[in-house]
């Protein structure tokens, strides 16, 4: 299984080639401002990395959001007209998505005893003016029963497979989103990852204490974790054609917002 991964919605863009559960190639570009222009020769030079074509894929995977406007409606239309020329599904990861494979200890391509110590994975990113995206995981641990039928007590099973979504993404204000989180888990712990999560860690660890613990270097989504997460769609065949794909917008865009209030 072959995916090509774009990630565009934050200050480094990167493009990633996945096969097989394994991370071949990846492209990472920092300067944003030219990305749109440098996009199809950034795409030409990572295939040069693989033994196959364009042609091989067996899927595109797209960072659709919460994250940059320009950058979403690059990466969103880009992953379009590839799903259109190179007739391929594309699937749909979202920025929360990505951050919280990462930070869940999923080691790629390795099998591995999946240790995570926490009863929740909450990925909090920044929304500006005060607020966050935020979504909520909830980790399960295997039982013995389970890990008797493991080869050496190892497993390649994905992030999918021990994490399960209990908060879908939801923009909140910072305070609001502690006051629920106060009131509705007051005795789980907490892994707390995504760019609001180190913004916020003293309120963070103000509120819960030793239930909450920090990953302050994962802050910003990244293609191989686009490409992760889409090969795990890929496998439970959550894809869509081309003209499905939309990018995910959880506000207004400033511009929008600024025309609104004209008309008011």
């Amino acid at each position: 299984m072959k995916i090509l991964a774009l990630e565009t919605t934050r200050k480094k863009s990167g493009i990633c080639l996945w096969e097989d559960f394994k991370v071949r190639a990846v492209k990472v570009e920092n300067d944003t401002r030219s990305y749109s222009n440098r996009l199809m020769l950034n795409l030409n030079d990572i295939f040069k990395k693989v033994p196959w074509k364009a042609q091989d894929l067996d899927a595109i995977a797209v960072n659709v959001g919460p994250g940059k406007f320009t950058g979403l409606r690059l990466g969103v239309s880009a992953a379009r007209t590839l799903g259109q020329i190179l007739q391929k599904p594309v699937l749909e990861v979202t920025s929360l998505e990505a951050l919280a494979a990462q930070g869940s200890g999923w080691q790629i391509g390795k099998p591995f005893v999946w240790k995570f110590s926490q009863d929740l994975l909450c990925v909090l990113t920044d929304a500006l003016r005060g607020e966050v995206f935020m979504a909520v995981w909830r980790f399960h641990k295997l039982t013995e029963r389970t890990r008797r039928s493991m080869p050496s007590g190892k497993t390649y099973h994905t992030f999918g497979h021990h994490f399960k979504l209990v908060h879908s993404l939801t923009l909140f204000p910072f305070d609001r989103f502690l006051s629920f989180f106060q009131s509705c888990f007051q005795v789980q712990s907490f892994l707390f990852v995504g760019s609001a999560a180190y913004q916020y860690q003293a309120e963070l660890k103000k509120a819960f204490g030793r239930r909450a613990r920090f990953l302050p270097n994962i802050a910003e989504p990244d293609a191989r974790w686009v490409a992760a997460v889409g090969s795990e769609k890929f496998f439970r065949r959550e894809f869509k054609s081309y003209n499905q794909l939309k990018p995910l917008y959880m506000r207004p865009s400033y511009a929008e917002e600024t025309a609104l209030k004209g008309k008011g």
